[in-house]
């Protein structure tokens, strides 16, 4: 689990699946550890079947938790079931051990807390309320109405709604900050025209992955005549176009697995993971059939890309690979543009036979 202040979901949801499991030992131990059970003398006779609900219950959450993503819609029903769990269980044990007096009150702000940051605001109300609720039904059915348990009564409540406004304000702050943060980031690394990652984090990446010694696929290309279509429809219809062509390797980096750059202008990149020179060609007739039935503009429908790609080799520095790379881009490009160069020597062309079957496909 990483440290940090800022947590995900999941990271924060691992935090209390950890506490459940804490309290579930203290729990045994105050009920069934002689030296503290006969001390306390807390009521047993249900805390068993709580123990066994209890269990069962965080076992099947914490199987889940490994294995659900975040963005998983199960994983915010596991979430919020977690809370509505941990709500029964604590009235449950203030009832066996001595009711409004009980010393494991405190975990009720705990509650409030987790509720708060999952529901916001309506969390620390909903939690607030309902623990008040709880509490007060306890406060009423035990029936001792002294001065000193009436104190403790309203001290406790008033608490816990300390405890749920200053958590969500706390929790509001913090969730805006984490996305302030993100913007930061995604301002940082995005091309702010293509939606693509840029220049800055294609060094990053490129020197991560060689510097860690995996393979991959560096794919360098750009867009033919480019000057040509600036100058004859205008800046605007390139912009547009560069738009366009980002939307398309977008979706082919999610569908390959791989990652996509605007590296400057009208080049473009992508960080593919190894594959053999037929599934790089099955790639190129994905990424050509699209742009071919892509209609980038109204006033250019269509434009051509030249390409090279080749692989990760050992010892070969993110400079030596990215000069090689563009090497091979030159290459197709002087050899009549539309066309990519493989590092084994062979050029892949895209014919109009083929952007026939892709319209076809449309």
């Amino acid at each position: 689990m990483k440290l940090s202040l800022y947590l995900d979901d999941r990271e924060t949801e691992k935090i209390f699946s950890y506490l459940r499991w804490i309290f579930l030992i203290v729990g045994v131990l105050v009920f069934y550890y002689p030296p503290l059970a006969d001390r306390l003398q807390f009521t047993k006779e249900s805390f068993s079947l709580l123990l066994s609900i209890g269990l069962i219950y965080m076992t099947a959450a914490q199987i889940a938790l490994i294995r659900l993503s975040p963005g998983n819609q199960h994983f915010a029903v596991l979430a919020k079931a977690g809370i509505i769990f941990d709500y029964i269980a604590l009235i449950w044990l203030l009832v066996l051990t001595n009711g409004v007096m009980s010393p494991l009150f405190p975990i009720s702000y705990l509650l409030v807390m987790h509720a708060t940051i999952y529901w916001r605001t309506k969390g620390a109300v909903l939690s607030s309320f309902s623990l008040t609720v709880g509490y007060s039904i306890i406060y009423v059915t035990q029936a001792q109405f002294d001065f000193y348990t009436s104190f403790v009564f309203i001290i406790n409540i008033l608490f816990i709604w300390i405890v749920g406004v200053f958590g969500s304000l706390i929790v509001i702050r913090e969730r805006k900050h984490f996305r302030q943060k993100e913007i930061f980031q995604e301002l940082m690394f995005t091309d702010y025209l293509t939606g693509l990652y840029n220049h800055r984090h294609f060094q990053e990446q490129l020197r991560v992955l060689t510097s860690s010694g995996q393979n991959f696929l560096l794919v360098m290309g750009d867009i033919d005549y480019f000057k040509q279509v600036n100058d004859q429809f205008g800046h605007l219809t390139g912009d547009q176009i560069l738009k366009r062509i980002g939307n398309v390797f977008q979706e082919l980096s999610v569908k390959y697995d791989a990652q996509a750059f605007r590296y400057g202008g009208e080049e473009f990149s992508f960080l593919l993971p190894p594959m053999d020179e037929g599934n790089q060609i099955s790639f190129f007739d994905d990424l050509y059939g699209r742009l071919a039935i892509e209609e980038l503009s109204e006033q250019c429908t269509s434009v051509t890309m030249s390409f090279g790609i080749a692989s990760s080799k050992a010892g070969l520095s993110p400079d030596q690979l990215l000069g090689y790379t563009d090497q091979l881009l030159y290459t197709a490009k002087e050899s009549g543009k539309n066309q990519v160069k493989f590092e084994t020597g062979n050029t892949y062309r895209y014919s109009a036979a083929d952007a026939e079957i892709a319209a076809a496909r449309q």
